[in-house]
C-alpha cells in the first residue's frame, strides 16, 4: 500500500510503498527484501535520505508453517486497537489463501514483540540458527567498537578477538563502508576505510581477502581492457590455481566465458603439465576441470528448469478465462526468466504469423506493465501517463485532471527522471521529459 510521509531531513512530503502482508507462498521476493533490509525502506526524492518505515507486519511462510505478526511499540495504538488490527491482517491473509490451502495454525498468528525476534524466526527458516545470529551480533558490536577505538585499543581487540574476525566480519565491514558512502558520511567512511586497511594487513583472514581482491581487480581490469573472453578467464584461473576460493570467485564473475574454448585450453594445460612431469599440478587442474564441468552442468540444468517452469506458468495464464485474474494469481512466479520467455514467445509468434497467439501474449505483457505501474507512487504513474500522451493537448488534459499533484515535488521527480534518462543515453526520451518539465513548471 502507499503511505504519505515527510522526510525527516528536508521535510519534503512523498509517497512510499509499505508492505504489511508478507506471504512467502505468493510473493517470495518480499522475504528476500526483508532479509536484505530493503523492505519498507523509503528514500526521499528530494535529498536522498532513506530510512525504515515503522509498520505493522504479518508474515506467512506455508512451507514452514510460520505465521506471525509484529506491531512496533512506537505505533500509537492501544491494546484493543492492536488486537483489531491483528485480526484485520489475519483475515486478509486467510481470504487471499485458497480454501484447500488453509491450515489450523493460520487462525492464530504468533504475536512477536520485537523486530529482532521477528527476523530471527525468518532466518531460522533459512537454516540460520540463533547461535549463528548471536555470533554475528557479537561481530557487529566488535566492528562498531573497532571503528571508534583508538589505535592501541584496536591492536588489543584485533589480537584478543581474532577468531571473530572472519570473512563474514569483512563482508559486514564492506557493507558499512558502502552505506557510509551512500549517506555521504565522510567522517565515518574515513574511519572504516582505515580500519579495513589495518585488518587487511594484520589478520590472516584479511590477508586472504586482500589477496582475493587483488586477483579480482586484475581480472576485472583485463576483462574490461580486452573484453571478457574464454582466454582471459582461463589465464586468471591458471594464475590463481593454488587458491580454490579465488578461482571460484573469478569463475562466478566470468561464468559466461566458461565455454568449449575455455575447457579446451584447460585440457591443453593439463596435458602440458603431464608432459613436463608435474603430476601434482596436472592432478590439481584435472580436479578443477571436473568441478567446473559439474558446475556448468548444474547451471545448465537449473536454467532449463527455470525456463520450463516459466513456460508452464505462461501457458497456464494464456489458458485461463480471465487473463487479468490469471496474471494476479501467478504474480509470485513472474520474474526476469518469465519476462524472457514471454518476449521469446512473442518473437516466435510474430515470425510464424500466429496472430491470435501474438495478441494474447501482447495482452499479458500489457497487463504486467499496468500492474507494475499501479504499484508505483502516484507521481510516477502521472509522469508515465504524460510521457505516453501523444499531443500537448492530451498532456494538458491529464494535468488538468490531476492539478492537485502539480507542484514542486512533481517537478523534482521529473528532474531526477531527466538525469536518469540522460545518463542512460536516450536523447529522444530526454527531450520529451524536458518538454514535459517545462509544461509542468509553467503551471506552478
Amino acid at each position: 500500500m502507499q503511505t504519505q510521509i515527510n522526510c525527516p531531513q528536508c521535510g519534503t512530503p512523498y509517497a512510499a510503498e509499505v508492505h504489511q502482508i508478507i506471504d512467502v507462498g505468493r510473493q517470495p521476493e518480499l522475504k528476500q527484501m526483508l532479509l536484505s533490509g530493503q523492505l519498507n525502506v523509503a528514500q526521499c526524492p528530494s535529498c536522498g535520505a532513506s530510512g525504515q518505515i515503522a509498520s505493522a507486519m504479518i508474515y506467512h511462510d506455508p512451507a514452514h508453517e510460520l505465521f506471525m505478526v509484529y506491531i512496533p511499540q512506537e505505533l500509537p495504538m492501544d491494546q484493543m486497537q492492536r488486537e483489531a488490527y491483528v485480526g484485520q491482517l489475519t483475515r486478509a491473509v486467510m481470504e487471499s489463501t485458497p480454501a484447500e490451502q488453509r491450515r489450523a495454525y493460520m487462525f492464530q498468528p504468533q504475536n512477536v514483540l520485537s523486530m529482532q525476534t521477528f527476523m530471527e524466526n525468518v532466518l531460522e527458516t533459512e537454516g540460520i540458527t540463533k547461535e549463528m545470529i548471536a555470533r554475528q551480533k557479537k561481530q557487529a558490536e566488535l566492528l562498531n567498537t573497532l571503528i571508534n577505538a583508538d589505535g592501541d585499543v584496536q591492536d588489543y581487540l584485533i589480537k584478543e578477538r581474532s577468531r571473530e574476525i572472519d570473512e563474514t566480519f569483512f563482508a559486514m565491514l564492506k557493507s558499512y563502508v558502502e552505506q557510509a558512502g551512500q549517506m555521504n558520511d565522510n567522517a565515518s567512511l574515513i574511519k572504516m576505510v582505515n580500519l579495513q586497511a589495518k585488518l587487511m594487513t594484520e589478520t590472516a583472514v584479511g590477508r586472504e581477502v586482500e589477496k582475493r581482491n587483488i586477483a579480482m581487480h586484475a581480472f576485472s581490469r583485463d576483462a574490461k581492457a580486452e573484453g571478457l573472453s574464454s582466454m582471459v578467464l582461463l589465464r586468471h584461473v591458471l594464475k590463481n590455481q593454488n587458491d580454490p576460493e579465488t578461482v571460484m570467485t573469478i569463475i562466478q564473475a566470468g561464468v559466461q566465458a566458461m565455454d568449449y574454448e575455455f575447457f579446451s585450453g584447460l585440457t591443453a594445460e593439463i596435458e602440458k603439465q603431464n608432459m613436463a612431469g608435474d603430476q601434482k599440478a596436472a592432478a590439481r587442474l584435472t580436479s578443477l576441470r571436473d568441478e567446473l564441468l559439474q558446475l556448468q552442468s548444474d547451471m545448465r540444468e537449473q536454467s532449463q528448469q527455470m525456463l520450463a517452469a516459466a513456460k508452464q506458468t505462461l501457458e497456464a495464464i494464456l489458458a485461463a478465462d480471465n487473463l487479468e485474474t490469471a496474471v494476479a494469481a501467478n504474480s509470485s512466479k513472474i520474474d526476469d526468466t518469465f519476462m524472457y520467455v514471454l518476449q521469446a514467445e512473442m518473437g516466435h509468434a510474430e515470425q510464424t504469423n500466429n496472430l491470435v497467439r501474438f495478441q494474447a501474449l501482447n495482452r499479458v505483457q500489457e497487463i504486467l506493465m499496468q500492474q507494475i505501474e499501479s504499484q508505483s507512487p502516484p507521481e510516477i504513474q502521472l509522469i508515465n501517463q504524460l510521457v505516453r500522451a501523444e499531443t500537448v493537448e492530451e498532456q494538458n488534459r491529464i494535468l488538468d485532471e490531476n492539478q492537485q499533484m502539480v507542484n514542486e515535488d512533481l517537478l523534482k521527480i521529473i528532474d531526477l527522471l531527466q538525469d536518469q534518462v540522460q545518463s542512460s543515453g536516450q536523447p529522444e526520451l530526454s527531450d520529451r521529459v524536458g518538454e514535459l518539465k517545462a509544461l509542468v513548471r509553467a503551471r506552478i
